[in-house]
């Protein structure tokens, strides 16, 4: 029988209970994290996505940044919670399946990026502004500069979530002053 650990949303006694399969959906970013080989070069593709669709579409700034900045607390709260679940259930510390910190580091890389005009409502540009940011992020997490590497080393969902993070906020400062340098 499976087990089921009980989440606590709130504080008191309210809470939700999720089962294994669910919290696996939840840990893999929607099951990016089980395919085959590199997970977390998968896993980088789901916030890929979402950030290209927001580009694509023509979303405002603010709300790119505040649908970004939801999937990060959302990420970073069910890494967290689900960290020590996940590294029992596929039996190794900081499993290569558990890809929802890379939606979290990920949309960090995009955070108040001066985007061109021609990356905002148009598939391409847009495209391409997703496709430099996947890549620089993969190079970053995959490199492990410091901190990333010493935060990785914090508890369970922690260690998981903020060398992530880490590696995103790297990227965003690359980029932060490339795009200014080949704007101006």
């Amino acid at each position: 029988m499976a087990s089921r650990e009980f989440i606590k949303c709130s504080g008191g006694e309210g809470g939700l209970e999720l089962n294994d399969n669910l919290k696996k959906w939840i840990i893999t970013g929607g099951g990016l994290g089980l395919l085959k080989p590199a997970p977390g070069s998968w896993g980088s593709c789901g916030p890929a996505l979402i950030w290209w669709l927001l580009l694509w579409g023509g979303v405002s700034p603010a709300a790119r940044i505040g649908i970004s900045l939801a999937i990060i607390v959302a990420a970073g709260f069910f890494t967290v919670r689900l960290g020590p679940w996940a590294e029992k259930y596929f039996g190794k510390k900081d499993p290569g399946q558990v890809v929802l910190d890379e939606y979290a580091g990920y949309l960090t890389a995009t955070l108040f990026l001066p985007l061109p005009t021609r990356c905002v409502g148009h598939p391409w540009g847009a495209w391409i502004a997703a496709a430099v940011v996947y890549l620089l992020f993969r190079l970053t997490d995959t490199m492990k500069l410091p901190p990333c590497r010493q935060l990785e080393k914090l508890p369970a969902g922690w260690g998981v979530f903020w060398d992530d993070i880490a590696a995103g906020i790297q990227v965003n400062i690359l980029l932060q002053i490339a795009i200014r340098i080949w704007l101006h």
